[in-house]
Order: structure tokens, then C-alpha cells, then sequence
């Protein structure tokens, strides 16, 4: 179903920029922040929200599912158009992001399934695929995540340090498949469960839907807020605001440079992601930028600047119909949530 793409002001740009930052704050807390009133910031994320522009996710920790890191797959075709083959790709298990990309590889796929053997089960499947002609898969070593803190720029440093100080926001750190200390019981499940499809859903709305005591479960989902199970997380149509040009970036870097020329790379607010994986090229890093020549000035100007880095492969996302889960149309706007099963 094809929605109307909505028109934004400035104050829908602010309230999206203020839901990246503290996508769980209320909205008593934003308008504080944004000089604007609750009852309007509501019904502006009502209406962005119906319209399919965004929607507030929770990121599971990945030891919530799977023991294992993700593998990056970069796919050759023949004798099909990349589309055709990206289509049939979205009904393979595991699959967090499906793009098609300009360079030697025109599709990118992120698997993370939840173990080694399911990986490799899901990667084998990829060469059965009609059109598929080679699997090039790069196993993450470590990756420090971007999605999740990725912020469009649109407040003040002023809101915007209230925001942050209004979350406590820690630096993410480097992510691992680490479980918890022990294992969850029911309630924290259907707690994490709950907060992974409905990032901003209320303790006494998850206690109505799983039939919880309402005491128990603000207690739980606090916990679970707090362990870091969960992190909510703002999900847009980037394209919608002007954000025309996701981008890729192979770098080749010197030995024992990696992770200071990770952590750089991860400090600059157009990047999503950093991954050290195992290829000649050992950094992989994903980012949004406004247009092309945006990209340019990226890579001239910021990463330039970064020692350590003796080779450059840049690639541009041409189309990204799934991210971090979420299937998302251009006309459409965002579409079925294909959240990881937890183990």
C-alpha cells in the first residue's frame, strides 16, 4: 500500500532529531526541551508515525540472540538484473540488511543468525539462489554500532545536550554476543520481547498485552532498560529528509591501526556502522550522507584526516529495501519488522 510521503516543518525535522537521541523520553521531557507543547510533539509522531516514516524499534543486545557475530555477504549475479536476485534474497532466514550497491558486488547482505552453524547454513543457501554466481562472505571480527546513535543534526548543541543528559547515553563500546549472566525468566522475555517491536511501549502497556502485574512489569522493563537487553532505537526513511546517499567504505589499514582508525571513523556523525573483518580490506564502514558530492567532501576532508588508512574502496547504496531488520519502501515508507528470534 503506497502512503502519501508527509511534509515536514521545522518542527517535525526537531522531533525527529530530538527521538534519535531519546527515542523512549516522553513527551512531557522533549517539549521541556524543544519549547514545544506534549499534546502537539504526540500527534506530529502519530502522524509521521501512521504515515510510515518512522517507528521506535528496540535493539536487542546480541546475546539476546545468537552466539555468534554477524557476517558481512557481498554476492556477484549473472544472467539476472540485481533486483530480481535482492527480491528472492528477502526470503532467506537471518537476514538483517539486503542492499544494492554500485563496485565489483552488486548486492550486500548482513547475516546474523543466531549461531555459527546456522550462519553457515544461511550463507550455503545464498548459492542456491537463482542468479547468484559467487558469495563473498566477510566474518566480523568486532564492530563498533552506529545505527543506533546515527544523529541527523537537526538541533541545537544546546537541545541536544539536554537530550543526551535527559537518557544518560553511554559511548555503545564494542558489541559482542555476550549472554546474560544468567538465564531470563518468563517475564523479562516477554519484556524484551515486547520492547524489541514497540521501542516506546509503556511498563502498564506491556503488563495489559502479556497479562503481568503492572508492579512486576515496571520493574522488569526498568531492568531490562538498564542491562542494556534492549536499547530503543528510532527507525526512519532516511531518503524522506533528505538523506539521498548511503554509502560503504573498504579501508585498507596499516597493522596494530585498526582500532584507533575505528574508533575516528566511528566519532563522525555521517557513519552507522565500523566493522573490523576478516578481509585485505579490514575495516568496513556504513554511513548517510545528503547527496553525492556530501560523500566527496567525506571522503576528501574527514577521512583524509585519519592516519592509518593506505587504501580506499568507496561504494554507494543504491537501494536498501531492509535495514537492521525493518523492510523499508521508498513509496511506502517502513514495512515488516523481521525482529531476531530470542534464544
Amino acid at each position: 500500500m503506497t502512503m502519501t510521503r508527509p511534509l515536514l516543518d521545522e518542527l517535525d525535522r526537531r522531533l525527529i532529531g530530538a527521538l534519535h537521541l531519546a527515542p523512549r523520553a516522553t513527551w512531557d521531557d522533549i517539549g521541556g526541551i524543544l519549547a514545544a507543547d506534549a499534546s502537539t510533539l504526540k500527534r506530529r509522531y502519530d502522524r509521521l508515525s501512521e504515515a510510515g516514516m518512522v517507528r521506535v524499534i528496540g535493539q536487542a543486545d546480541w546475546g539476546m540472540h545468537s552466539t555468534t557475530m554477524p557476517v558481512h555477504v557481498f554476492l556477484d549475479i549473472t544472467g539476472e538484473t540485481p533486483l530480481a536476485v535482492l527480491h528472492r534474497l528477502r526470503d532467506l532466514p537471518h537476514l538483517q540488511l539486503l542492499a544494492q550497491i554500485s563496485g565489483d558486488y552488486p548486492l550486500y547482505a548482513v547475516v546474523h543468525a543466531p549461531s555459527e552453524a546456522a550462519t553457515s547454513e544461511a550463507i550455503d543457501r545464498m548459492f542456491s539462489v537463482p542468479g547468484v554466481r559467487r558469495v563473498n562472505a566477510l566474518p566480523a571480527l568486532s564492530t563498533l554500532r552506529r545505527g543506533i546513535t546515527w544523529d541527523p543534526q537537526f538541533l541545537t548543541d544546546t537541545e541536544r545536550a539536554g537530550l543526551l543528559e535527559l537518557t544518560g547515553a553511554r559511548p555503545e563500546g564494542t558489541a559482542t554476543a555476550t549472554p546474560p549472566a544468567k538465564p531470563l525468566s518468563e517475564a523479562e522475555r516477554t519484556v524484551v520481547a515486547q520492547l524489541i517491536q514497540d521501542g516506546r511501549v509503556s511498563a502498564a502497556g506491556v503488563a495489559r498485552t502479556a497479562g503481568l502485574a503492572t508492579s512486576t512489569t515496571h520493574r522488569v522493563v526498568r531492568r531490562v532498560l538498564d542491562e542494556g537487553w534492549v536499547k530503543p532505537r528510532l527507525e526512519i526513511v532516511s531518503e524522506w529528509l533528505g538523506f539521498q546517499t548511503p554509502f560503504m567504505l573498504h579501508l585498507r589499514v596499516a597493522p596494530g591501526d585498526t582500532p584507533d582508525v575505528m574508533r575516528r571513523i566511528d566519532q563522525l556523525p555521517q557513519t552507522r556502522l565500523v566493522a573490523h573483518v576478516a578481509s585485505d580490506m579490514s575495516v568496513l564502514a556504513i554511513g548517510l550522507v545528503t547527496e553525492r558530492s556530501a560523500l566527496a567532501l567525506f571522503v576528501d576532508n574527514e577521512l583524509a584526516k585519519i592516519p592509518g588508512i593506505l587504501a580506499v574502496s568507496v561504494d554507494v547504496m543504491l537501494a536498501e529495501p531492509r535495514r537492521y531488520w525493518l523492510d523499508r519502501d521508498l513509496d511506502s515508507g517502513l514495512g515488516e519488522f523481521h525482529a531476531p528470534t530470542l534464544l
